[in-house]
This record gives C-alpha cells, structure tokens and sequence, in this order.
C-alpha cells in the first residue's frame, strides 16, 4: 500500500536529550502521514524508522466542564487493514518539537509547532 507523508523538521530541547533514545534523538526530520504529502513510501515493503502520525485527542480542563483538542506526533505503523496507527507502547512528551513551512502541515494542525510523543520508559 502506497503511504503518502510530509517532511517536518524537528527541533530539539537545548539542555540535552530527554528523549530516551526516541525517533526525534536520531533523525533531523520526521514523515508524517499526509493525504497529499509529496513523499511516498510502500508499506507492503518497509516502513521508514522515522515515520509518525499526528494523534489528536479531546481532554477536558481540570473542572471537567469543557474539552479542548490536544494534538501531539507519535511513532506509527500500518497494521494489516492498511491502516496507519500508532506503535505499540505508551509514548511521552520528550523535549522535541516538529514544525515545517509547509502549508500542508499547517492546515493539519491549525498551524502551530507539535510536540513530539517519542520517549518510552
């Protein structure tokens, strides 16, 4: 199955690495999955390392009375239905951030930068 993605750049926590050894420590850039990206990989033959998605969930503030849309950039996979999900595992927030000048990206992600999910203990 063709996969289409973007690239984006990762910008890193200027202390040092709190990543764990995550995707974000050893690439400059990450593809994240994109309708219309310009890069295109086939999953039936090898996924990159450096392939992510963006997770969008709902979460309610601390009184419990309104939700608000958190997005963050998490490892991925395309299981055997041809899906593209997140890797097993629960991921944190490392220090990194993604961001690209990219039209594309701005419009999945109503144009802010994203954290980086990809630290696991």
């Amino acid at each position: 199955m063709k996969i289409h993605t973007l690239d984006v750049e990762v910008y890193r926590f200027p202390i040092g690495d709190c990543t764990n050894n995550g995707v974000s420590s050893r690439f400059r850039t990450l593809e994240i999955a994109c309708p219309d990206g310009n890069n295109v990989f086939d999953s039936d033959i090898a996924i990159p390392v450096n392939f992510c998605m963006i997770e969008r969930r709902r979460i309610k503030n601390i009184y419990g009375r309104e939700e608000y849309e958190y997005m963050d950039i998490v490892p991925a996979t395309v299981n055997e239905l041809g899906q593209i999900v997140k890797r097993p595992g629960w991921w944190m927030y490392g220090g990194n951030i993604a961001e690209t000048s990219d039209s594309r990206f701005r419009v999945m992600t109503a144009g802010y930068p994203v954290r980086i999910h990809d630290r696991q203990e």
